[in-house]
């Protein structure tokens, strides 16, 4: 196979069925709202939007596809309860911290399946929770007390080991692991977004093909937005821009993208389907930096994620086809029986990363809002956000967002070219030290 013969399309947005079409916005024009960025953010927060102020002009623009983007591109888990780390097990205030995220981790996930109920939007949706397993055992330490800590916590989780593991996923790769549920979801992120682009209330005004490429704070309130072909004034603005913030001068030096690629494989075969034994879906993150994110999907596809980047101008054809290589090994090391050609999709995209794993949300300036940088956790995470930042920017309040406001901001980062050496360097670490679990 020839570099050029690896086509960046995501494999869920191909599936997922075809998308509305939207225009492009040009010109002059004005808005009570506006709302940077088609993705889950964007999405929830112009929904929201439309329902607490009805009267009013409310315009979503994306600078390519609504719905295609990161939010059509990551891997489908709906975190609604996260792995608590050694730090967070060990000290009353680590384990306050741990409730505290959690809190809004759980309403994340509670909000994903909330929306796919009353909009009756067809995802997929697995509410059985997913796998954090790995093949070396000295790579996943205190499992016993990270089982204990999350149940205690009110969550749900098992230990598996490899007999446990091998029933459940029908491959013999991995030896240790844990179960976690209690909200914990797999879903198809491309036909979810659809469906919340689909159901988007009459009175939001959808705009493709349009990038923002400067915003002006107003000093009476709001923004003036420049666009490529025009400009727009809106008294009310809300960035859901992600890993791309600072190509608006938002949060520059705070968050930072992390390239990811995946593959996603044809249907499993008669054959192949015996020699799994003819398991349930499943999904499977590794509890290692740099080790791989595995799915076998409700259509029987699996998908392959083993790379994590700091390449901020993105990853070209050529490097793409490098990392469907890398996506070849990571199944043939799983599933040996698998043809090579058994891919069928390979894709980019960009996750928004934070040092210290904090998000975005507040108020940038009067009238001007943000919530963005999920570090993973952006399909449920940035449904709930989006929904909540529009409910702050329109002056309400409630607990959740209050803790979201409460929450750290993201710390400092160097910018230019030492920073790209040191994230090149350490993403580089991280994935040989976890070179086994690829």
């Amino acid at each position: 196979m020839t570099d050029a013969a690896v086509a960046d399309r995501s494999g869920w947005v191909a599936l997922a069925g075809t998308y509305k079409n939207f225009p492009a916005l040009a010109g002059a024009s004005k808005a009570d709202w506006l709302v940077i960025g088609g993705g889950f953010t964007g999405l929830a927060a112009a929904r929201r939007l439309a329902e607490l102020h009805p009267n009013h002009r409310i315009v979503l623009i994306d600078r390519k596809r609504l719905g295609q983007g990161a939010s059509g591109r990551n891997s489908g888990f709906a975190v609604s309860r996260e792995m608590p780390g050694p730090s967070e097990l060990e000290k009353p205030a680590g384990r306050a911290a741990y409730l505290a995220q959690a809190a809004i981790h759980q309403a994340a996930g509670a909000e994903v399946k909330r929306l796919i109920d009353e909009l009756r939007i067809d995802c997929d949706y697995d509410p059985n929770g997913y796998i954090f397993a790995v093949h070396e055992r000295d790579k996943f330490k205190a499992l016993e007390e990270r089982v204990n800590a999350i149940n205690d916590l009110g969550g749900e989780a098992k230990l598996l080991d490899a007999a446990a593991l091998r029933s459940r996923l029908g491959i013999a790769f991995y030896n240790h692991g844990l179960w976690i549920g209690g909200g914990n979801a797999l879903l198809q992120p491309a036909r979810f977004a659809k469906g919340l682009i689909d159901a988007l209330p009459a009175t939001v005004e959808c705009y493709e093909n349009t990038e923002a490429v400067k915003i002006t704070h107003e000093p009476g309130g709001g923004a003036t937005v420049s666009l490529r072909d025009g400009h727009i004034r809106a008294a009310r603005v809300i960035i859901g821009l992600n890993a791309f913030m600072p190509r608006l001068g938002v949060k520059r030096g705070r968050v930072f993208p992390i390239s990811l690629t995946a593959s996603l494989t044809r249907p499993l075969t008669p054959a192949e389907e015996e020699a799994i034994g003819h398991a349930g879906p499943w999904g499977g993150l590794c509890p290692i930096e740099g080790g791989a994110t595995v799915r076998l999907t409700n259509d029987r596809r699996i998908l392959m994620r083993n790379t994590a980047e700091y390449e901020p101008d993105g990853i070209s054809q050529a490097m793409l086809a490098k990392r469907r290589a890398w996506h070849e090994m990571g199944l043939r090391h799983r599933f040996p029986f698998l043809a090579k050609d058994a891919i069928e999709f390979t894709w980019s995209g960009h996750m928004c990363a934070s040092r210290n794993w904090s998000f975005v949300f507040e108020e940038l300036s009067h009238g001007v809002f943000a919530a963005g940088c999920y570090n993973g956790a952006g399909l449920a995470r940035g449904t709930l956000l989006g929904r909540l930042i529009a409910e702050h920017a329109s002056g309400e309040t409630s607990p959740l967002i209050e803790n979201a406001l409460a929450r750290e901001k993201p710390s400092w980062v160097p910018t230019g070219p030492l920073f790209t050496l040191i994230a090149k360097i350490r993403l580089a670490h991280e994935l040989q030290a976890a070179k086994s679990e690829h």
